[in-house]
């Protein structure tokens, strides 16, 4: 008998499940030009780079998906588009894209910042210019992003500038884990203007002064916003388009 996907139980010690591509594997393939498509359980690069999609080992807890997430977990969390999650708190240790593989963007943008700086590139801001990736095209999803908005009116602007900042290769403050920064595939927008988790002392209160329409255009052009996460960063928007499909 022939099975299209076929799932595999290891037992015996091992806690390691082949299971099968689903419909968020192949959004993968549909949104990054890197990869060919998702096929028994693994994710195909064009390059032919094979990368376990379900590693299949249980996390008991929140902190073991955040740091050992296989590629599907980072579907774990379904992220709110547009007015969705916006002006209120997410539910405890609801971080939608802050679940990430560190292989997988590693592979995706370079292993080690000598590798990501070759692929960065100048692009206009609001105001001066900012380093990020041209893997993807983010750098030509920027000057889009950038285009809409300036359409915005002026009083947007001091949201927007002076930059928080987009290339640097450096750990998440108080873990282990790469940032998103990492591989210039971040950005943040005025510090002066957003809140962060990590900046209430130990006592959670969720703040935000983004507007909406900022958001809304980051969105559109596949960037999430930390500001829809539990832990939330309101300055930070990343370019995930997988989860805004």
């Amino acid at each position: 008998m022939k099975f299209k996907y076929l799932s595999i139980f290891l037992l015996a010690g091992s806690s390691l499940l082949f299971g099968k591509c689903d419909a968020n594997a192949y959004k993968l393939a549909n949104v990054y030009p890197q990869i060919k498509t998702c096929k028994n359980n693994y994710i195909i690069w064009k390059d032919g780079t094979k990368m376990l999609y379900d590693d299949g080992k249980r996390k008991n807890n929140f902190y073991q998906l955040l740091n050992n997430a296989d590629i599907q977990d980072m579907f774990h969390f379904r992220y709110p588009k547009g007015a969705r999650g916006y002006g209120k708190a997410p539910a405890i240790n609801h971080d939608p894209g802050r679940i990430r593989n560190e292989k997988f963007f590693r592979k995706m943008y370079g292993n080690s910042a000598s590798e990501v700086r070759k692929h960065l590139v100048r692009v206009p801001w609001v105001k001066g210019t900012i380093l990020v990736t041209r893997v993807n095209g983010i750098d030509r999803k920027i000057r889009a992003v950038v285009a809409d908005l300036k359409k915005l009116p002026k009083s947007y602007q001091k949201y927007l500038y002076p930059i928080g900042g987009t290339f640097k290769w450096r750990k998440i403050a108080g873990t282990k884990r790469l940032s998103v920064h990492s591989f210039g595939a971040a950005i943040d927008i005025n510090v002066k203007y957003s809140a962060y988790w990590r900046w209430n002392k130990g006592k959670y209160r969720y703040q935000n002064k983004i507007p909406l329409a900022i958001v809304k255009i980051f969105e559109r052009h596949g960037f999430i916003w930390g500001g829809k996460w539990y832990h939330y960063d309101t300055m930070h928007f990343e370019y995930r388009p997988e989860l805004l499909k």
